[in-house]
């Protein structure tokens, strides 16, 4: 990635770290993600002494991590959101296993070479940000320990719920944006899309797959978080069926997120 382009990531989620958490982390349906993805976070990460977190934004899964005993590296290339999270940790009592640094992933080998790490995690997209991970996954396996487990949330590209959602508004633009060549641009930064299969193959050989399942093949996407506010008893029956779809890999290429999990491969360095 180009410095100029790196400079743009920062801005474009600086804009947004004052009312993340009021407009998706406390909203009824944000909190029903991250409550599915902490699940398996607590099973993947199990064990772990120091993870190392990518794209924390406002720091709701370092504080979880860091509440459950696990000393955390919370990396983010955004300031404001960093503030925010900062400020978090401090007030929920547990600043002293959190290490924040405004450090975007395709720098993270250079800053953070010699530093070790039990497992890494990323939610809710920080992945789609980095236009060629192909070429910084030797950089960042180089900081796991052999066998060290991967688990990330990232949003997928064939969507049911997007096509629904946006067709019935006569918007077709919106509702096949994921299959763009290239990627859509959004705030000046460049999201891709991978699906479950070309992750695997981008990571290989320094993780193995070891899981991938859904996450939003029920649950809609958070644009759909205010229509979904209005009607309570719809989104806990949704919330149900999600869980029971999560038991499904398959589905995971027809979700909104899928989690994605591997393991460092041992035989390989970086």
């Amino acid at each position: 990635m180009t410095p100029q382009a790196l400079q743009l990531q920062a801005p474009s989620f600086d804009e947004l770290a004052s009312a993340y958490d009021s407009t998706f982390t406390t909203s009824a349906l944000g909190q029903r993600l991250r409550t599915l993805a902490w699940e398996r976070l607590d099973v993947v990460l199990a064990g772990c002494g120091r993870v190392l977190e990518i794209g924390c934004g406002t720091g709701e899964d370092a504080v979880r991590l860091a509440r459950r005993g696990v000393d955390v590296l919370a990396t983010d290339p955004s300031a404001a959101m960093l503030r925010v999270a900062a400020d978090k940790a401090k007030h929920m009592g547990c600043a002293e296993r959190i290490e924040f640094r405004c450090v975007p992933m395709e720098s993270l080998g250079a800053q953070l070479a010699g530093e070790r790490f039990d497992g890494v995690w990323s939610n809710f997209g920080a992945i789609n940000c980095v236009p060629r991970l192909d070429a910084v996954v030797a950089d960042f396996a180089a900081l796991l320990e052999p066998g060290a487990p991967l688990a990330w949330v990232v949003m997928g590209r064939h969507v049911p719920w997007e096509w629904v959602w946006y067709l019935a508004r006569g918007n077709r633009h919106k509702a096949f944006r994921r299959y763009r060549h290239g990627g859509v641009v959004w705030r000046g930064m460049r999201i891709l899309y991978p699906t479950p299969g070309e992750l695997a193959r981008t990571l290989h050989p320094f993780f193995a797959p070891t899981r991938c399942q859904p996450l939003g093949f029920v649950l809609p996407p958070s644009y759909a978080s205010g229509w979904l506010e209005r009607r309570p008893r719809l989104l806990s029956a949704l919330t149900r069926v999600e869980r029971a779809a999560q038991r499904r890999q398959r589905l995971a290429a027809f979700a909104d997120h899928y989690i994605f999990e591997a393991r460092r491969s041992p035989a390989h360095d970086a």
